[in-house]
Formats: structure tokens, C-alpha cells, sequence
């Protein structure tokens, strides 16, 4: 089935970006938002714009008409703040029922890399001893809700740590001192990979499939997050010498389709990045 109509459910710092790519290719696309406020921004760049809100208890009335496209995809991380009762779950169980009724075809779910645990060697997408955190769980959980989906095709993208326009690196360790595992090596993607990954799937047709979205260059934390202090704050951020813990999340699967990295290199990334 060729897809002409894509809706994406969370157009903030992935999804409004990727939109805009997207119209650049002539697809007609929808994009949510929980905001008021953003629904006229959303107008303004040709996005058909739908304020959707995820409620457990009532769903609003958008998302039935925001659902009718051939694909859509769902940029929805879960919550972060531990006070508050889960219901990513229940969210995303009743966001796929309400996608089973309606024309969508083809999905693809935002995932994390989270999900994998740190066991001191690569990682790749055939790694069935997944971490057992809440939030991997989680994220393991909705993988399972939109695979299990009869009649949609979907493909899973686990990104990694996120990084690009307005998530400097530079301001995670904030020139901080006596950083501990200093050895341990990064997993990180840019937000043009984002992009192209995505973009890269739809256009050649890679579902039911999952994929690691990570930059396939992996330098140590005290290499990498040096420089980045450095270029944003123009101070060191100085770790310890020392190696916990670790995995290297394996970017193979999706090279392997053809895919080319636009930031390949983390380390030549940050290098060319201005100095603040």
C-alpha cells in the first residue's frame, strides 16, 4: 500500500521537524498537539493541526478524524515524574483499540534505546535480555501493544540519547566535576538521523521491523562531554577515569538497508559545532 497520509501524534522538538520534512516530500500530514497555543503554529507551516490529549478517562473528539491516514506515528515518550501514577500503558492500549477502527495501515512507534540493559557489550536489535527498569518496561510494553496489531504493519525505531538544536550535549554535565565512569562510551543520534531514519523507512517500505536509531560512533563519555562543555560553556567537565556499566547500542541493522548517517561521526559533529 502507498502511503499519502501520515499523522503525527506529538509534533514538539522530533515531530515538528519531521512534519515539515515530510511536506517537503508531498505527503499530507496532520500533526497534535496537547497545546491550544500550538494549533495556530501548526497551520501556519501546512500541518493540518489537531489538539489531541491522551486522557484514560476520555479521549478527545480529534482523534478520530486525526486518525484517518495511512500511517501514523507515535512520538509519545512516557512521563518522567515518578510521583505520578503510571497510565502510559492504558494510554497506549486504548490509543491502538481506537487505531484498530480506524483507516491506518502502517505505524511506527518512537521507542527508546532504554530498553536495553547495560551489560558491558553491543547491543543489537536481537537482544532478548531487556532491561527490567520502569521505564523499559514501559517502553517494552507499547512495542508489544502496536506489534501485536492485526492488519498494521508497524516498525519500531528505539532511539538513542538525543541530541542537536537546543539539546546541546554540552549542557548535561555543565562543566561539572568528579563525573563518575568517564570510560564508558556514548549512545546518542542527531536529530537530522532522526529524521532521515523515518523518512528513510517510509520511503523504502521496512516494516514489521525493528531498528536502533544511534550514530554508529560510540566515544567515551570523558572525550565526548568535555568537548561538549567546553564548546557551550567554555569550561571542562572533568570525569573520573574509571568504567561502570556500559552497553553499545549496534546501528547495523539500519546501515545495512542502505541507510546513511548524516552525523556519523559524534566526534567530528561536535568539533564543527559553534563555539558558544
Amino acid at each position: 500500500m502507498e502511503v499519502n497520509s501520515i499523522a503525527i501524534l506529538g509534533c514538539g522538538w522530533l515531530g515538528f521537524p519531521l512534519a515539515i520534512k515530510l511536506l517537503d516530500k508531498n505527503y499530507l500530514i496532520k500533526g497534535s498537539t496537547t497545546s491550544v497555543e500550538k494549533l495556530p503554529v501548526l497551520k501556519e507551516h501546512c500541518i493540518a493541526p489537531y489538539l489531541v490529549r491522551l486522557d484514560p478517562e476520555k479521549f478527545t473528539d480529534d482523534l478520530t478524524d486525526f486518525l484517518n491516514v495511512d500511517l501514523l506515528i507515535i512520538n509519545v515518550p512516557p512521563g518522567r515524574n515518578k510521583d505520578v501514577p503510571d497510565d502510559y500503558g492504558l494510554k497506549m492500549k486504548q490509543l491502538a483499540d481506537k487505531v484498530t477502527k480506524s483507516t491506518v495501515k502502517k505505524l511506527i512507534f518512537i521507542s527508546s534505546t532504554s530498553v536495553y540493559p547495560e551489560i558491558n557489550r553491543i547491543v543489537d536489535e536481537e537482544q532478548l535480555d531487556l532491561a527490567k527498569s520502569a521505564p523499559a518496561l514501559r517502553m517494552l510494553a507499547a512495542e508489544e501493544i502496536f506489534n501485536g496489531l492485526e492488519n498494521i504493519e508497524t516498525t519500531v525505531i528505539r532511539m538513542a540519547g538525543l541530541i542537536g538544536p537546543n539539546r546541546h550535549p554540552g549542557r548535561f554535565f555543565a562543566a561539572k566535576e568528579n563525573i563518575p565512569d568517564g570510560l564508558n562510551p556514548v549512545n546518542l543520534i542527531h536529530l537530522d538521523d532522526c529524521i532521515g531514519m523515518i523518512c528513510h523507512v517510509i520511503e523504502n517500505g521496512l516494516w514489521k521491523q525493528t531498528y536502533n536509531g544511534v550514530a554508529p560512533t560510540h566515544p567515551s563519555k570523558t572525550d565526548f562531554y568535555d568537548l561538549a562543555s567546553l564548546k557551550l560553556y567554555g569550561k571542562n567537565a572533568l570525569f573520573l577515569n574509571e568504567k561502570g556499566d556500559f552497553k553499545v547500542v549496534d546501528a547495523k541493522k539500519i546501515i545495512k538497508t542502505g541507510y546513511h548517517f548524516k552525523h556519523p561521526d559524534l566526534m567530528e559533529w561536535l568539533s564543527q559545532t559553534p563555539q558558544s
